[in-house]
C-alpha cells in the first residue's frame, strides 16, 4: 500500500481541530464510516482529554491506516469543504445571468462532472487538474474548487432563484463555475457579508417569512403610548417602537455600509458648490447599533440612515435625497 502524504494527514487534524464535538460528530464522522463511541472509545484509550484535538488526533490515525493517498486528499478537500460552512467567512453576492437549461445543474447528481467539464474551458484552469467537491446543508450546496497553489475558492447556491454566493469576487474560477451551472455569465450586486441568509434576504426581499414591514414606510406622528409604567407622554416609547417599524421584526444582519452622498452648501451665497459626502458604517450589527444611537438620542428616529437600511440592496449606497428612487 502506497503511503499517504503527512501534508494531507496535518491538514487533515488541522481541519478537525478547528471543528467542535458537535459538528464533527454530525459532519464529518460520515465522511470516515465510523460510529462516535468508537471514536471515545479510541480517545480513552490513548488516555485524552475529551476535546477537539484528541478526536482529531484519533481520526488522523485512523485515515492514515486505512486510505489511499488519493482518497486521503478527497477526505481532506470534502472537510474543508464542511468546515467553511460552519465558520464565519465573508461572501459576495453575484447574479448569474442567461440561463440555458430550464433545469439547472444544481438539483443533478452529476453537478461535480458538470462543474468540471465548464471549468476546463478557462485559461486558469487549462493545464491544471481542478479538485471539486460539493455538499448539500439545508437549502444551500456549497461547493470548493482547489487547485495546486492558489487559494481554494468556495461557492454557496441557493436551490432555487438566479443568484449565488461566492468567496472570491475577482477569481478567474467563478466564470468557469457559473457555466457549469447552466448560465452564461454573472453580475457583482455588490453585496458582501457574514450572514449568508441575511445576504440573501437583502438581495430578494421576498426571501423571509417576515416582510410585511418591507412594503412601506410608517409615517412618523408622535402619539402617547401606554407602558407598563404608565402613559408615557415624551415620545420616547413612541420613537423606540417607530424604529422597530422600520428596522423589522427579524432585520438582516449587516456589518458594513458605505453610504455616498452630495448636498448643497447650506449657504449658496458662501458656495455654490454640491458638497460630496461620505460614511462608512462598521459595527457587528448596523441595525443594532442604529437602533441603539436613536435610544440614546444620538440620532432621530427619522433620520435618513433609518431610511437607506430599509432600501439598500448593497454595502454601497448612492443617496440622492429621495428614497423612492
Amino acid at each position: 500500500m502506497e503511503p499517504v502524504d503527512n501534508k494531507n494527514i496535518k491538514e487533515l487534524k488541522s481541519i478537525l481541530s478547528k471543528m467542535s464535538l458537535n459538528v464533527c460528530c454530525v459532519l464529518a464522522l460520515p465522511e470516515f464510516g465510523v460510529k462516535w463511541t468508537d471514536v471515545i472509545r479510541g480517545v480513552r484509550n490513548a488516555r485524552l482529554r475529551m476535546e477537539p484535538a484528541s478526536v482529531a488526533k484519533v481520526l488522523c490515525n485512523y485515515a492514515y491506516r486505512k486510505y489511499l493517498p488519493e482518497d486521503l486528499a478527497d477526505l481532506v478537500a470534502i472537510l474543508r469543504l464542511k468546515l467553511v460552512t460552519t465558520q464565519p467567512r465573508t461572501w459576495h453576492v453575484i447574479k448569474l445571468v442567461n440561463k440555458n437549461d430550464d433545469e439547472p445543474p444544481i438539483l443533478s447528481p452529476n453537478l461535480s462532472f458538470f462543474l468540471k467539464q465548464a471549468l476546463k474551458t478557462t485559461k486558469i484552469c487549462k493545464n491544471r487538474r481542478p479538485q471539486i467537491q460539493t455538499f448539500k446543508m439545508n437549502s444551500l450546496v456549497y461547493i470548493s474548487v482547489q487547485m495546486q497553489g492558489p487559494t481554494p475558492v468556495y461557492m454557496a447556491v441557493p436551490l432555487q432563484g438566479d443568484v449565488a454566493l461566492v468567496s472570491a469576487i475577482r477569481s478567474g474560477v467563478i466564470a468557469g463555475l457559473v457555466k457549469g451551472l447552466g448560465y452564461e455569465t454573472y453580475e457583482d450586486v455588490a453585496l458582501s457579508g457574514q450572514h449568508i441568509d441575511s445576504l440573501l434576504r437583502i438581495y430578494n426581499t421576498g426571501n423571509t417569512n417576515q416582510a410585511e414591514h418591507l412594503s412601506g414606510l410608517p409615517e412618523y406622528n408622535p402619539i402617547p403610548i401606554i407602558t407598563e409604567s404608565g402613559i408615557d407622554y415624551t415620545g420616547k416609547a413612541y420613537d423606540e417602537h417607530y424604529v422597530q417599524q422600520i428596522i423589522g421584526p427579524d432585520p438582516p444582519i449587516v456589518r458594513m455600509l458605505k453610504i455616498k452622498t452630495e448636498k448643497e452648501y447650506f449657504n449658496r451665497n458662501i458656495l455654490n458648490k454640491e458638497i460630496k459626502m461620505e460614511m462608512d458604517l462598521k459595527t457587528e450589527d448596523v441595525a443594532k447599533s442604529l437602533m441603539h444611537w436613536a435610544k440614546l438620542g444620538a440620532i432621530p428616529p427619522t433620520s435618513e440612515l433609518f431610511h437607506i437600511f430599509h432600501k439598500t440592496k448593497s454595502n454601497n449606497f448612492v443617496y440622492r435625497g429621495d428614497m423612492n428612487d
